[in-house]
C-alpha cells in the first residue's frame, strides 16, 4: 500500500525555502568580524540538499537550487531560491540588508503569493534570524565555511518540524 503523501499547510513550505538559503555570511576571523560584509563574496550558484522532518514525525529529502546576487559593497543579497521535495515545490525571492550586524528583509514565493519578514543579526560568522510568515515563526541558524553552507531550521509552528540543508558553490 503506497504511503500518503504529507500536505503542508498555509505558508509553512516557504520556510524550508526562506531556511534554506535566505542568509549567509562567509567565515571570517575574529579581527575582521566587526568590519566585514557579510554577503560579500556570495555571488554566484549555489546548490544542495538536506531533509525536512513534519511534525508528524515524516522526513522527507529537500533539494535546493539558489542564486545570489549582491550589492552594496556586500551589504545587501538578493537570492532566487528553487526547493522541491516528494510532495511539494517552491520558488521564492528573498532580499536582505546588514546594517552593522542587524539583518533585515523580505521573502515572497511567486506561486503561492505568499510573503513575510526577516530580522535578525550576524556575529563572528554565525547568523541567527527569525523567519516569519502569516501562519508561522521559525528561528534559523546559517553558518558558511569557504563554500559550503549549513542552514538548522526549527518551526515554532505549523507542520514542519525542523530542516537541515547543505549548499555549495556550482560557480
Amino acid at each position: 500500500m503506497p504511503h500518503a503523501k504529507p500536505k503542508l499547510k498555509g505558508a509553512v513550505p516557504f520556510v524550508v525555502a526562506l531556511l534554506g538559503a535566505s542568509v549567509f555570511m562567509p567565515q571570517i576571523d575574529e579581527a575582521r568580524a566587526q568590519t566585514a560584509r557579510p554577503f560579500t563574496g556570495l555571488s554566484g550558484k549555489w546548490s544542495g540538499d538536506g531533509s525536512i522532518a513534519l511534525s508528524n514525525g515524516t522526513t522527507e529529502r529537500l533539494r535546493c537550487d539558489a542564486t545570489y546576487v549582491e550589492s552594496g559593497g556586500g551589504d545587501n543579497l538578493d537570492q532566487t531560491l528553487r526547493c522541491g521535495s516528494d510532495s511539494y515545490n517552491f520558488d521564492l525571492h528573498i532580499s536582505l540588508v546588514d546594517t552593522a550586524g542587524a539583518i533585515l528583509g523580505n521573502w515572497s514565493e511567486l506561486s503561492r503569493n505568499v510573503q513575510g519578514g526577516i530580522s535578525g543579526h550576524d556575529s563572528k560568522g554565525l547568523i541567527q534570524v527569525m523567519a516569519r510568515g502569516p501562519t508561522f515563526t521559525a528561528a534559523v541558524t546559517v553558518a558558511t565555511h569557504g563554500t559550503e553552507q549549513s542552514v538548522k531550521i526549527r518551526a515554532q509552528s505549523g507542520d514542519l518540524s525542523q530542516v537541515t540543508i547543505t549548499l555549495h558553490r556550482t560557480h
